[in-house]
């Protein structure tokens, strides 16, 4: 399914412009208020998305984030974002860090680096020119972001048995059709100003280039192109369909900042809400998608960065970036994500060391070295206590593959080990896993390769 923009594509007028929201709200100093900790008051969730029932729709909201849509070209750094996630493969749960997904921002702040948009561009290229069959004439090419909206674009291009050196600066912005109008302004080749040369020959940008299907997302039209960023990206191969409604640009010294809003009252809340102070933070409501080892099936959870320098990537794996807050729904836990996070919840203790996990159907069977030596092996039980709480029970310890181990002594050095744990009965009680906050938990359910928990009161 690909999500095409709501605007046709059109060429505007070159006298109107469009309102720019970034000089209403100028770039402000930080406010002191903090955000919320779940997300902003003015998220709505749903709505905004008509889809059937068939379908598989996340809505999300965050701040600070990180998101590769194009692997190895494309990715892109929001300083806040609400989008809903429509998966392209509803039979089977959508996979974010495989990028499984189409996308329709309704409000966001983006930038993307001069270096992902060389390489978005020849990408974008190198598709054109092998669909036409002919060799592509630009090689070596480099976009670079300057301030004040200047966009310098260099490379060589290959004419009558040469490479000559080029070099194109020019003014984007934002037409009324919502589309990136790039404006050319000097242009060099072989070092030597060209501008001149053009005029005396009738060469425009659109007679050079001759881009002229707007149906692909950029045309030319005299000394300007144009292009429409949602109908461009939804049409390179591996990239996902994408919408979203461009109100304003900015450029800084390597990067391009775009503001996009459903509305213009979206784009005017995106710039005040990434005013307000707070940690990086997904908020996800609804739909069954895949991240980082964990299942989530129509949930409300929180995503939180652990280390607030840098953007908290979707797209990363491994966990250690990012701590998750199940508010309500079902989260499945896969194998290989459950013995990390044992291990992590265990800790350096010498008590318990090597340990390794496996899923069952009634049990998770766990092994080890006891006080760093002994070999041993357990199951661990897993239901809900009566105040909401995880916890677990071990039985059937076996020391050396065989010698059976007194339950007491396993149960107690597990409450020992376990650093979030709490002597519950016969087992140990978790309000949280490894710093991720489990909510009010309700049921548990074991299968094979997962356990389950389903959340919320």
């Amino acid at each position: 399914m690909r999500i095409e923009a709501n605007t046709a594509v059109r060429p505007a007028a070159p006298a109107q412009q469009a309102y720019n929201p970034y000089a209403a709200y100028p770039s402000a100093g930080t406010s002191t208020v903090a955000a919320p900790a779940f997300g902003s008051d003015s998220f709505v969730p749903t709505g905004y998305v008509p889809y059937s029932p068939n379908q598989n729709v996340a809505y999300g909201q965050g701040k600070n984030l990180g998101l590769r849509l194009l692997d190895k070209t494309l990715g892109i750094k929001s300083s806040y974002i609400e989008a809903a996630f429509i998966d392209k493969t509803p039979h089977n749960p959508m996979d974010i860090e495989e990028v499984d997904f189409n996308l329709h921002v309704k409000a966001a702040e983006v930038s993307v680096s001069d270096v992902d948009a060389t390489l978005t561009l020849e990408q974008i290229l190198r598709e054109e020119f092998a669909e036409s069959g002919k060799p592509m004439p630009i090689e070596n090419l480099r976009v670079a972001f300057d301030p004040h909206n200047q966009v310098r674009i260099e490379g060589k291009v290959k004419t009558m048995g040469m490479r000559l050196p080029f070099s194109v600066s020019g003014q984007v912005n934002v037409d009324t059709a919502g589309q990136i109008r790039y404006d050319l302004g000097q242009a060099k080749v072989l070092g030597l100003p060209a501008n001149g040369l053009m005029k005396a020959f009738g060469l425009t940008l659109d007679r050079l280039a001759k881009l002229r299907t707007p149906q692909d997302g950029y045309y030319t039209e005299k000394n300007s192109f144009y292009l429409n960023l949602g109908q461009t990206i939804s049409q390179i191969g591996s990239a996902p369909g994408l919408h979203a409604q461009v109100r304003g640009v900015r450029t800084h010294l390597g990067s391009l900042q775009i503001l996009v809003g459903d509305t213009p009252e979206d784009a005017k809340r995106v710039i005040q809400e990434k005013s307000i102070t707070g940690p990086a933070y997904v908020k996800a409501s609804g739909g069954h998608g895949y991240i980082d080892g964990f299942f989530l099936k129509e949930g409300d959870i929180s995503i939180y960065d652990r280390t607030p320098g840098s953007p908290l990537n979707l797209n990363a794996t491994g966990g250690m970036e990012r701590t998750l807050q199940l508010h309500k729904g079902m989260v499945g836990i896969s194998d290989q994500r459950f013995e990390e996070l044992i291990k992590e919840e265990i800790g350096d203790s010498d008590d318990l060391t090597d340990i390794e996990t496996s899923l069952k159907g009634q049990y998770a069977k766990v092994s080890g070295k006891l006080f760093g030596a002994i070999p041993i092996s357990l199951n661990m039980t897993f239901s809900p206590t009566s105040d909401g709480r995880l916890m677990f029970t071990a039985s059937g310890a076996k020391a050396l593959g065989f010698v059976p181990l007194p339950s007491g002594l396993v149960s107690g050095q597990l409450q020992k080990v376990v650093k979030g744990g709490e002597p519950y009965g016969k087992g140990v009680a978790l309000g949280q896993m490894s710093g991720m906050d489990l909510g009010y938990v309700r049921n548990v359910y074991h299968q094979n390769g997962y356990i389950v928990l389903e959340s919320g009161k």
